[in-house]
This record gives structure tokens, sequence and C-alpha cells, in this order.
């Protein structure tokens, strides 16, 4: 399907926006972070996107597009069952449906009933597939059933494709090991660039993805990690918050 208005292909486009190679593992969660807001941009019907990772056969969502993104991953690892982890063990695809004209409730009963209170409809999980090797799922979310046909999920293959062979290789040179523990300092940097995500949207009046976006786009303008970008909003808020204090203080 090619884009008249343009020329331009959703598949080469999907595959530019995905693309690169990593240097180290210590660039596996701002690569991972790129791929899942691409699809969220090119898969129509896909409103939330996370990248579960089995490191020596523990999951972990790498990378996310919301906050909501994390719940779904986190009842799914807490309960055991759930597309993403049935992608990853049984190296399929998985596609289902939440409510009375689906399968998921009958798949997975407690996760299904978990993930109708947060809105969720459509599933969609795709190995991360390279070779041999099989190092987690690519989930993808909806908010309405039967969001994503055929061609949606040629798009979501491509970029789990991509995905895989990226984590594959850096892993291949640098080692589980590595690639855990970088895991987890990702996992450390969340709580910053939640809070400047939350910042950004109260001041900017822009929702969660609009905020993350312009983390992205700013922090690759200026050539910084993301990060620190964060830390640079969330500091400089409270560096206003505080002046008025010390304004008091010395005028007292």
């Amino acid at each position: 399907m090619t884009d008249t208005t343009t020329g331009s292909h959703p598949h080469e486009d999907l595959l530019r926006d995905v693309s690169g190679v990593l240097a180290s593992v210590d660039e596996t969660h701002d690569y991972l972070t790129r791929v899942v807001h691409a699809v969220r941009r090119h898969v129509t019907g896909c409103d939330e996107v996370g990248i579960t990772l089995l490191v020596d056969g523990r999951p972990s969502t790498a990378a996310y597009t919301t906050v909501a993104t994390l719940e779904v991953d986190a009842v799914q690892y807490q309960l055991d069952e759930g597309p993403c982890l049935e992608a990853a063990r049984e190296r399929t695809e998985v596609v289902a449906t939440i409510g009375p004209d689906g399968d998921a409730d009958e798949r997975w009963p407690l996760f299904a009933e978990a993930v109708r209170q947060d809105g969720m409809r459509s599933l969609m999980a795709l190995p991360l597939l390279s070779g041999a090797h099989c190092v987690g799922a690519l989930n993808l979310y909806g908010r309405v059933p039967h969001a994503f046909d055929a061609f949606e999920a040629s798009l979501a293959r491509t970029a789990a494709a991509r995905a895989a062979d990226a984590v594959v290789a850096v892993t291949e040179l640098e080692g589980a090991q590595r690639l855990a523990g970088q895991l987890e300092q990702a996992m450390a940097n969340r709580a910053v660039i939640e809070q400047a995500k939350g910042v950004l949207m109260a001041l900017r009046g822009v929702d969660e993805h609009e905020a993350f976006d312009w983390l992205r786009t700013s922090s690759q303008a200026r050539n910084i990690k993301v990060k620190v970008l964060a830390e640079q909003v969330v500091a400089g808020v409270q560096g206003r918050a505080e002046a008025p204090q010390r304004d008091e203080a010395i005028s007292g």
C-alpha cells in the first residue's frame, strides 16, 4: 500500500524508523524505545506498544509507549499468562480480542479481565526471532476490537524482525549479563523520564505521547540522551519553584 500523496510505502517508512546498528548493549533501551514509538505511529489501530525481553528466562519490559503499556505488561508477568509471554515462549505470533466476540477471555481469563479494565480490546504479540534465537516479544495493544488486520500484522512483523536482529547481534557480542544490567539501569531511569513527561503535559497541555515526542526530538537535536534532558526539565521546574522561597527567605 503506497501513500499516493507522498509516494512513500508504509513498510519502507517503518523500516527507516527502526533501522540502525547497536554499537553496544548500552544503546539497547534507546533503540527499542524508538522502535515502539515507530510501531505506534505506523500501525493503524495500535494505541500502545511494548517490548518484552527474556533474560535468563525472566520477562521484563525493555521499552514502552506510555505507563499504560507497563501496567498491561506487569499483569502478564504477575499472572504468568498473556499474549506476550505466549509469543516469546512458544515462538509464535499471537492475535486475540477481548470481549464477547473474542477469544482472549478463554485463553487467558485472569489477564483478559484485568486488561479489560484498562480499556484494551485488541492484542497482538510477535516473537523477537533472529536465527535460532528468540529474545522476547513485540506487543501491540488496541482499544477497539479486531484492530489488526493482515496488513497491520505485516508491518509489526517488519519491526519485530529488525528489533530481534539488533538485540541478538549486540547480545552475542557483549553477553546476556550486560543486557540484564542495561535493562536494570533503564528501569532506574524511568522515574525521571515519567516526571519530565508529567511536567511537559502540565506546562504544554499535551498528552503523554506528545510529551515523549518532544523529549525524543529535542534530545536528538541537542545530541543528549533522553534521560539527561528529562533531568534538565525536572530540575528547571524545581528551580523555578524554589526561587520564590529563596526570595522570601532573603526578604525576611
